[in-house]
């Protein structure tokens, strides 16, 4: 190693350099050279520290969401090389999620990961006191403890405040000033992304005329009721939007555009759109735009997380870490007519 490369490399002095390697010298660690040092000949390379693979066991609790199988696919890929996963299904249940989560922890298993059916705003009574006596570790997946200040749970999930705001930032580069947003659900995933809505609304100077369509127009179910995109297109033509941002069921889309083309609105022409969600939208026509949640990697980095904190169980903070998702443009977005 040169002492220049080290220089450049590291961004410090010469003289810090120098001292340093002749401690290593002094050591016996390295041979000293003009210009720098070699490691020494009978000094080799400290062999690599091997982690042994995982063969634990994990629980999962997750809703029952097709949004949620990618993040299944992130926890085999983790633990393809040993451990195993005991993957139970709830439907937004949280009571019922209380009973697998205690089903889960009696049968034996080393660590848990789990979507609680929670809003971001208010914990549930009993909730923090239910976490407090678990005895495994936990890791929420798409989810944050409820209720705000500090929590104990360390959590992975989608950024989805930068997802939108991406979303309407590139809306607001083309022109748009008033957008129309579709958000049914009531999940912690749906709060955060009308989180970042409102603050992108705000931090872009948009018409804070744009509104938000949500259960009480559209329902709560898990598919729109019969008419749901004949609201959202009356919507469309009442206020004079010229963007519609779509997060929820991603197939009501080919409604929308089909109800957008009966009444003589071209997509993008007269009205862009842009899809929350990214598995069918490039087979519409025109293929949409998508904000693309790597529910995968928020799998993958969940199950790595819990992993370690079973391996070495911590008193530290928790961590929440937060997955940025892609913006994927195609041919559904242009500037206003």
């Amino acid at each position: 190693m040169s002492i220049t490369a080290l220089v450049d490399d590291l961004g410090v002095s010469h003289v810090t350099v120098r001292r340093d390697l002749d401690s290593l010298v002094t050591e016996q660690m390295l041979e000293k050279v003009r210009g720098g040092a070699v490691l020494r000949a009978d000094r080799p390379l400290p062999a690599s520290v091997t982690v042994p693979p995982f063969t634990g066991t994990i629980g999962v609790v997750m809703p029952t969401s097709y949004y949620y199988r990618y993040v299944v696919e992130g926890i085999d890929d983790v633990l393809a090389s040993g451990g195993e996963m005991k993957l139970v299904i709830s439907e937004y249940d949280l009571d019922e999620e209380y009973r697998l989560v205690d089903e889960l922890v009696a049968s034996g298993i080393d660590g848990l990961l789990w979507v609680p059916t929670v809003s971001e705003r208010v914990a549930p009574p009993g909730f923090l006191d239910m976490l407090e006596r678990l005895s495994v570790p936990v890791v929420f997946v798409e989810r944050e403890t409820p209720g705000g200040g500090l929590g104990s749970v360390t959590s992975v999930r989608s950024a989805h405040e930068r997802g939108i705001f991406a979303a309407l930032q590139h809306l607001a580069g083309l022109g748009h000033r008033r957008l129309l947003m579709v958000s049914r659900g009531s999940s912690q995933s749906s709060e955060f992304v009308r989180r970042g809505w409102r603050d992108a609304l705000d931090r872009l100077d948009l018409d804070p005329e744009s509104v938000i369509l949500g259960p009480d127009e559209l329902g709560s179910g898990p598919r729109w009721e019969r008419g749901g995109s004949d609201v959202v297109m009356d919507a469309v033509e009442r206020t004079g939007a010229t963007a519609l941002f779509c997060h929820g069921d991603e197939n009501s889309l080919f409604g929308l555009l089909q109800n957008a083309r009966s009444r003589g609105i071209a997509v993008p022409e007269q009205l862009s759109i842009v899809a929350y969600d990214d598995d069918v939208s490039a087979h519409a026509d025109p293929p949409i735009s998508a904000v693309a949640p790597d529910r995968r990697r928020v799998g993958a980095l969940a199950t790595r997380t819990l992993i370690d904190l079973i391996r070495e169980p911590s008193a530290e903070p928790p961590l929440h870490l937060h997955v940025e998702p892609r913006l994927v443009l195609r041919a559904s977005t242009a500037a206003p007519a």
